[in-house]
């Protein structure tokens, strides 16, 4: 294990938690100190970028960081950032930072500096840049203006209304309503009362009829019109009760239900593996030796013992955006937990990491269950019992043989 990484490691995650609480000076010894310890630390020259005042060193800083890693989308951010800067600085000079005076603590500094180094944490923003500053003041002032603006109108229209009107109102408001006095405004009417006429009641005495039979003179209606006759038919007093019938009743339905003999259902079966070249498994397989194969076609791990797996998981891991590398490497750091951070995401305390390339590593997985689809950064997420097993597997130096 190079003890020289493990601390540059340790500098750069110090540094991070500096520049979190605001103090750059304290970041910067600390990257300083892990780009003398590892020179090729795309993270370093990161944390550099972040903690440098001066726009021209944080420049110099992420295009070393682009240099070491041409596929690294941070390092891209950090030398867009660290341009932008230095664009603002020479735009408004009275603005910038002034460099540093004291003199580098030593000369390995010194020439850590002059040979422009690069860096910062993810995407070095950790606040508005003075442009952005700048615009959001500029909005402000205009947005205030636009109010005034719009008061000022809407007092002259009324100012201009009051003006138009004010004849007519003040017409409404001393009007006075003068009823004359003089004069006859009415006349006396004779309106006639309705008279009484008495009514012969008798008139209206029920006659009698003989219910034998009744005949009806019906007019006859044109042609073509449908005529209904009703006739007054004697009806019948019913002399008996009425015997009650009984109403419908309900019937019970009847449940079928035919047994049906049990079908067993396919149990999930983790794809299978094309196993690795023939040639790997020679130059791997020898004499018991350990080492993982990492399937990206079917997102499964393998542990080897020689030629023989001694036990397989299902993974996930980089998506098309954030692929997997691949090749042969080493783990070469195992940490029981820590944190990961990148663009746009920071995972606290992820158990059994193993790294194997620069930020690319095996470790469990505490924040998904979709295993067996491709989800991460580029790391290679495990459930955690499968991660502890395979941490207490493997070693320091074990073999990670990663390919589709």
């Amino acid at each position: 294990m190079d003890a020289k990484l493990i601390e540059a490691n340790d500098h750069v995650v110090k540094a991070r938690d500096a520049l979190r609480r605001g103090d750059k000076d304290t970041a910067r010894d600390l990257g300083e100190k892990a780009v003398l310890l590892v020179p090729d630390l795309e993270d370093a020259w990161l944390i550099l970028v972040a903690a440098d005042p001066n726009p021209e060193d944080a420049l110099a800083y992420a295009q070393k960081a682009l240099e070491l890693n041409p596929a690294s989308p941070r390092a891209r951010k950090a030398v867009e950032w660290a341009t932008a800067q230095l664009k603002h600085a020479r735009l408004a000079p009275d603005r910038n930072v002034p460099p540093e005076t004291s003199p580098p603590p030593d000369e390995p500094v010194r020439r850590l500096r002059s040979e422009a180094p690069a860096v910062a944490l993810a995407i070095p923003v950790y606040g508005k840049s003075p442009a952005q500053a700048e615009e959001k003041s500029n909005n402000r002032t205009l947005l205030y203006a636009g109010i005034v603006l719009g008061l000022l109108v809407c007092a002259v229209l009324g100012v201009v209304a009051w003006l138009a009107f004010k004849g007519l109102f003040a017409s409404v408001l001393s009007s006075n309503q003068v009823i004359p006095t003089q004069g006859v405004l009415w006349a006396q009417v004779n309106v006639p009362k309705p008279g009484v006429t008495p009514i012969d009641v008798s008139a209206f005495a029920p006659q009698p009829t003989s219910m034998a039979a009744v005949t009806t003179d019906i007019p006859t209606l044109p042609s073509g019109i449908p005529t209904r006759v009703l006739a007054k038919t004697p009806t019948a007093i019913p002399t008996e009760a009425p015997t009650s019938t009984p109403g419908p009743t309900e019937t019970p339905g009847v449940m079928a239900m035919d047994v049906i003999a049990d079908t067993p259902t396919s149990v999930y079966v983790p794809p299978t593996a094309a196993p690795p070249p023939a040639a790997v498994v020679a130059s791997l397989g020898h004499g018991g030796t350990r080492w993982i194969d990492v399937n990206l076609s079917t997102q499964s791990v393998y542990a080897y013992e020689g030629d023989t797996v001694v036990n397989s998981f299902i993974v996930s891991t980089g998506t098309w955006l954030t692929p997997t590398v691949t090749g042969k490497y080493k783990i070469y750091i195992k940490l029981k937990s820590g944190n990961m951070s990148g663009p746009g995401y920071f995972l606290p305390n992820v158990p059994y990491i193993m790294y194997f390339y620069k930020s690319y590593g095996l470790h469990g997985t505490y924040w998904h269950n979709n295993f067996g689809t491709p989800m991460s950064h580029g790391c290679i997420n495990l459930r955690t019992s499968d991660a502890e097993w395979l941490f207490n597997w493997a070693s320091l130096g074990t073999v990670v043989n990663v390919h589709y």
